[in-house]
């Protein structure tokens, strides 16, 4: 077919468009683009059914099935902190090490959704100057092993299936080069490049949007905002009204305020009495302040049914047994009434919870929460956690011996968990990644059409004619920052097997060993430091720490340039 390459291209161009326009969710653009790629036949059915059949796509899953035994081991949150307040850098050392080494053998979002609640509640820092150095090793550290990131996974299945074998051996040298590396870079230049203004007057992370509605008949009916003193609130500003469906913005000191008014408040919620003390005001649902037992903050997760839907499209109250009382995304005001906003992944929601929040099962794989840790699932016993240490153990094992395909393995660790009640079957449905199989699967087509349309051989030749005469490492670096520059279009996994066939292609072509360019492939598709959007984990942190797009930039090109010169030179040394 004549057009089949442009048409190719176009199916390419357009996914990431999608992913790029933010107004549709990840698992629907891949689920858009394989129907597609199906319907004009650039893959078979048949070989679009059996990528989805992948081994590597069933071992992240069932790795994320086993992740949700791991978070009921009790006390596991105490290896990151000590006790005592210890000092910015030493909290952030031992914070970062145990990090390190549970993201290196661990789902890396499990790592850093347990830690946001004790990272954010810490006496000697603040979750400005915690979370994002936590969100960057928890992701520079999933690369000692095969199967710390779903990116490396996926590139260690389908370079099998292109006959280039990798293990733990491979990624483990390499990968502890880079994590030690971003591990003292984040140490060294983390307390400086977040050091917050100590003379704010209110904490970033207590700053949220507000509604309350004018009680018909009240006092404030008919009065001007000035003359109902809403002008000069000590910890609140009004920043709109909506009247019905008009919204009115900015708000002026003679604006006046009718019945069923809602008004947008912003402020610091810890003062949340101060709008409950107005007359003729109602904060729906009342509660009695901010501090007390029924009342939380959470982030909404990447992959949570919120994104992209509003409180009432998502039935919040009902579904999770809480209200929302106000939404804060990052450094951007909310405009408009609470439950007309559509969610994104990052937003930070304050919850007046009810006596039923904290045993709904649906919890954990939607919401982190901040001011608890009780993430809707029971402890294990000693004896189970125990057990369950040597059963991972004897997972780490074969892996590192390759007594079994990690695939496998993996497959018997998610078994072990049900099989033993560490996880329900309920939870094992409740929480199972259907949106993530589909975003894998999508990337696993992506790279299939990559391939076929002969875009990656044509790529490997420009590459292995740009570098020839040159040492092996700048052929290297062509395919780490290709895979790098995709991961800000696509996802981590989609620029991964993107690169992948490009590696293997440049390989051949250029005569170097073939396992040395997917491992870049993969190192560089994991280089993801610069946007919030660009790994799910930097998603997560957002809110929470009140991060801007300077924070991203500033400290993820530090991290970035230690983690990108480590892995190029310890690939070109160790695994060419």
């Amino acid at each position: 077919m004549v057009f089949g390459p442009i048409l190719d291209g176009a199916l390419m161009v357009g996914l990431a468009v999608l992913l790029l326009s933010g107004r549709v969710a990840p698992a629907r653009a891949f689920a858009i683009f394989g129907l597609a790629v199906i319907v004009l036949g650039r893959v078979e059915f048949e070989t679009a059914l059996a990528a989805l059949g992948s081994p590597a796509i069933w071992a992240v899953v069932a790795l994320v099935v086993f992740s949700l035994a791991l978070a009921k081991i009790p006390l596991l949150r105490r290896v990151f902190f000590a006790s005592r307040p210890m000092g910015l850098r030493l909290t952030l050392a031992r914070m970062l090490s145990a990090a390190a080494l549970t993201s290196a053998v661990a789902p890396n979002t499990a790592v850093v959704a347990a830690m946001l609640g004790p990272a954010s509640r810490r006496a000697e820092a603040s979750a400005h100057q915690l979370l994002l150095p936590l969100s960057y090793m928890a992701l520079a550290a999933g690369m000692m092993t095969p199967f710390g990131t779903s990116a490396s996974l996926m590139v260690v299945g389908q370079a099998a299936q292109a006959g280039v074998m990798l293990d733990v051996r491979d990624f483990a040298l390499p990968g502890l080069i880079v994590a030690l590396g971003v591990f003292i870079t984040l140490i060294v230049f983390a307390p400086v490049m977040l050091k917050q203004d100590p003379d704010a007057e209110i904490a970033p992370q207590d700053v949220f949007s507000v509604e309350a509605r004018v009680v018909a008949g009240a006092r404030l009916d008919g009065r001007t905002v000035a003359g109902a003193a809403l002008r000069h609130l000590h910890s609140f500003y009004l920043a709109e009204i909506i009247r019905g469906d008009t919204l009115i913005a900015p708000v002026r000191p003679g604006q006046m305020l009718r019945a069923d008014d809602r008004l947008i408040f912003v402020g610091d919620i810890q003062h949340m009495d101060e709008l409950q003390a107005i007359s003729g005001l109602s904060i729906n649902p009342p509660v009695s302040g901010h501090r007390h037992d029924n009342s939380y903050r959470a982030v909404i997760s990447g992959d949570s049914v919120l994104v992209g839907r509003t409180l009432k499209e998502a039935d919040f109250r009902s579904r999770f047994d809480a209200s929302v009382l106000g939404i804060q995304r990052a450094d951007q005001a909310v405009s408009g009434k609470l439950g007309d906003v559509r969610l994104q992944p990052g937003d930070l929601l304050l919850l007046a919870a009810g006596p039923d929040f904290h045993r709904r099962d649906n919890l954990r794989a939607n919401l982190h929460l901040l001011d608890s840790d009780d993430n809707g699932l029971a402890q294990l016993s000693v004896r189970n956690s125990i057990l369950l240490g040597l059963v991972f153990a004897g997972f780490l094992i074969a892996a590192l011996f390759q007594l079994a395909p990690i695939a496998l393995a993996a497959l018997c660790l998610a078994s072990a968990a049900l099989l033993f009640d560490w996880v329900s079957p309920r939870e094992a449905r409740r929480n199972f990644p259907f949106d993530m199989v589909i975003v894998l699967w999508g990337a696993v087509l992506l790279s299939l059409l990559v391939s076929q349309s002969g875009l990656s051989a044509l790529i490997a030749s420009g590459v292995a004619e740009i570098s020839a005469g040159l040492p092996a490492i700048a052929a290297l670096a062509a395919i780490f920052f290709m895979a790098w520059m995709m991961t800000e279009f696509f996802s981590n996994t989609s620029a991964a097997l993107i690169a992948l066939p490009v590696a293997l292609d440049t390989a051949q072509v250029a005569g170097y060993d073939p396992g040395a360019f997917a491992l870049a492939a993969a190192f560089g598709a994991s280089a993801s430091f610069f946007m919030p959007f660009g790994y799910q984990t930097h998603l997560m942190v957002l809110s929470p720490g009140r991060y801007g797009l300077s924070d991203y930039l500033r400290l993820g090109a530090v991290v970035f340039i230690a983690y990108a010169s480590l892995a190029l030179i310890s690939l070109s040394v160790f695994a060419l």
